[in-house]
């Protein structure tokens, strides 16, 4: 199959189930964001420690990031279970930026905090927001808005992109693709925001629409800076023509938590 074969495949098969999960909520969608979040964090582990090897090498140490799929899953038991990520990500990155080795070599340690901090703590976003009064339908606002963005970003870029936005870090985004995203994006969500019927006025929302754009778009560039650090160009092969599932989380890991302090702070 060609890789866009294997992309349409794989779409035409992950899609349909994410929208069903994230439809039912509740333990299901905790456990299977759990079940990604573990899959991402081998995934991570891997690219910082191993990248050379076979990522089945990083299970020995599961013990560890598994620290990070347990908070996403956690936090559907206790919203403020999710503080006991920090704890550990906190004793992680204490152990990892010691100026000592007496504890043998920092860097995992330093992985593992930021594992947690990044696969643990921003995806529980994902449940909280599921979790909140009218949760399917924000849930779905955050999911699309975002979606928005990327479309709109990778639409314009290919269209009328001229000005390289960080060759360094990733050479095919563009200042006019990230125009292009910053429009959709805002305009997904004033759309979206009328279809689901939050209840919630323009004059309010409009806080939301305007910070989607550039928490995808920062997402985004983080995804490719680690991927440019690690020296990889898929966080790995686990989604045939996609990559891995943090290639495919970039952008919503920086959405959702943005998401969900607005929901706090203006409409609950």
């Amino acid at each position: 199959m060609s890789n866009l074969q294997l992309r349409l495949l794989t779409a035409a098969a992950g899609l349909p189930l994410i929208l069903a999960v994230a439809w039912i909520g509740g333990w299901t969608l905790a456990l299977v964001l759990a079940g990604v979040g573990l899959l991402a964090a081998m995934e991570f582990v891997h690219g910082w420690l191993i990248p050379s090897m076979p990522i089945r090498q990083v299970l020995p140490q599961l013990p560890t990031f598994i620290i990070a799929p347990a908070v996403v899953a956690a936090a559907h038991v206790e919203p403020r279970w999710v503080l006991g990520g920090f704890v550990f990500a906190g004793l992680f990155g204490l152990l990892g930026y010691l100026p000592t080795n007496a504890i043998g070599p920092r860097k995992p340690y330093r992985v593992y905090c930021w594992c947690v901090l990044y696969l643990g703590i921003l995806p529980a976003t994902f449940v909280l927001v599921r979790d909140v009064e009218q949760g399917r339908e924000w849930f779905f606002l955050g999911l699309l808005s975002t979606f928005a963005v990327d479309t709109g970003a990778y639409a314009v870029g290919r269209l009328i992109g001229r000005h390289k936005m960080a060759p360094k870090i990733s050479p095919k985004k563009t200042w006019e693709g990230a125009a292009g995203g910053i429009i959709a994006g805002i305009a997904a969500v004033f759309a979206l925001n009328s279809l689901f019927e939050t209840g919630v006025a323009a004059s309010t929302i409009w806080h939301f629409a305007i910070a989607v754009p550039p928490a995808a778009i920062i997402g985004d560039l983080v995804e490719s800076w680690m991927k440019r650090r690690m020296g990889v160009k898929d966080a790995s092969g686990l989604l045939p023509g996609h990559g891995g599932f943090m290639d495919r989380l970039d952008s919503l890991l920086f959405v959702f938590p943005v998401l969900y302090v607005f929901l706090e702070l203006r409409v609950l």
